[in-house]
């Protein structure tokens, strides 16, 4: 596509982000979630053929690894703030082509732990630094459509991923190979593809960001501790619906297996067409009652799931779409306004270690959303929406407390 045509394509759609290297920026996030989508439903069957491990080491190894790599996170923001983001996401997408090179050429438990360790590193250093990279590149007023358009990018590229692998990948070591060898081949794209976009702006000639709160460190910026403690209480809360509500709707609701599909084809088919213009309407809006308001949404499906249990099975259905069409409207603000606000309050020249450090709580949340899951699912199901909504509360407390917020900018 020429740049003449990119113009005219985003002159005649003012809601879609505009800027030097848009498309370069966008193709990257699309091949690096099409591979993340590709790769994710097989995983846990991935490592446990190539390695020849039992899938009880291999999950002990991923949740091992997966932790371990968070100290590690200090120093990938510094590296951020010293080079910029683009030169740690092109080094990440070679550390996952490390893992998967690794991965189908040895055999064993070492192989096993060292390409996880990669995977695991690369992965929180590419959510560190591609929200980064997204508002250096940004013109004024286009920073919320912008990081809009990564979420857009991930979303159609993890549907389009596992559709992918559901056509190509054989449950079998050679299956899992040619899985292998895609994925390292996808990275590889993906880092050429970053290579062709531009730098952005450098961090201390960019206007300031700064919001009030900010000390000596992420650790020591309360407001910021705060944003991302909300966060991650509401990420928790999303990767525990994705894990718990197919489990929920086929044992307890007993519901027929298509309507497992059928939710999460709403919330998946609204995630990539509904955000960027939802993005455009709350540019209007302070992001800290949106990141409020959008969590406290969240109960709307928790409600939906406690009460299908006393209808007839077409209500059921109908209650429970809605409730995953009013909880996917506030993923989308959550998503929108929490990266405003975690971009937002720390100085742009450490904003590297700032994303890094919330990555700290993003792998928290991570760790601890499976085992909440199961240990509710497997005792109290119906405790599970309740632990959920008090988190849900507790994260809007936070958001509202935890920093004054900035209005977004407006194009």
């Amino acid at each position: 596509m020429t740049s003449t045509a990119v113009k005219d394509a985003t002159t005649a759609a003012p809601m879609l982000p505009r800027g030097p290297g848009v498309v370069w920026f966008g193709l990257s996030e699309l091949v690096k979630a099409l591979g993340t989508g590709f790769f994710y439903p097989f995983s846990l069957l991935f490592f446990t053929e190539l390695s020849g491990q039992s899938l009880r080491s291999v999950g002990l190894v991923l949740t091992v690894t997966a932790l371990a790599v968070l100290p590690g996170l200090f120093a990938v923001g510094r590296l951020v703030d010293r080079v910029g983001p683009k030169p740690v996401l092109i080094g990440a997408a070679l550390v996952r082509v490390a893992c998967f090179v690794g991965i189908v050429s040895f055999r064993g438990l070492v192989p096993l732990i060292v390409s996880t360790l990669l995977l695991a590193l690369g992965n929180r250093a590419e959510q560190a630094a591609s929200p980064l990279l997204a508002l250096r590149l940004a013109p004024e007023g286009q920073s919320s459509r912008w990081l809009a358009l990564t979420r857009v990018a991930f979303n159609a590229g993890i549907g389009g991923g596992a559709l992918l692998a559901s056509l190509f990948v054989l449950d079998s070591a050679s299956g899992f190979v040619l899985l292998g060898v895609i994925n390292a081949t996808g990275f590889v794209l993906n880092a050429l593809l970053y290579i062709g976009v531009p730098p952005g702006r450098r961090a201390e000639t960019a206007a300031p960001r700064r919001l009030r709160g900010g000390a000596d460190g992420p650790w020591r910026n309360v407001p910021f501790l705060r944003v991302a403690g909300a966060n991650a209480l509401l990420l928790t809360a999303m990767l525990a619906v994705e894990s718990a509500m197919p489990v929920f709707i086929l044992r307890e609701l007993r519901m027929p297996p298509w309507t497992v599909g059928l939710m999460f084809a709403v919330n998946t088919a609204l995630l990539t067409v509904l955000q960027l213009p939802v993005s455009r309407v709350l540019e209007r809006f302070r992001p800290r009652p949106v990141l409020a308001l959008g969590g406290l949404s969240f109960v709307v499906l928790y409600s939906a799931a406690l009460l299908a249990a006393h209808l007839s099975q077409g209500a059921q259905v109908a209650l429970m779409v809605a409730g995953m069409a009013i909880y996917t409207l506030g993923e989308l603000a959550v998503s929108q306004a929490a990266m405003l606000m975690l971009t937002g309050i720390p100085p742009e020249r450490e904003q590297g270690s700032y994303m890094a450090f919330n990555q700290l709580f993003a792998g928290g949340a991570t760790a601890l959303a499976p085992l909440l899951v199961a240990l509710l699912l497997g005792s109290e199901p119906t405790a599970l929406w309740w632990v959920l909504a008090g988190g849900n509360t507790v994260a809007a407390l936070l958001a509202v407390v935890g920093s004054s917020g900035r209005r977004a900018p407006t194009a």
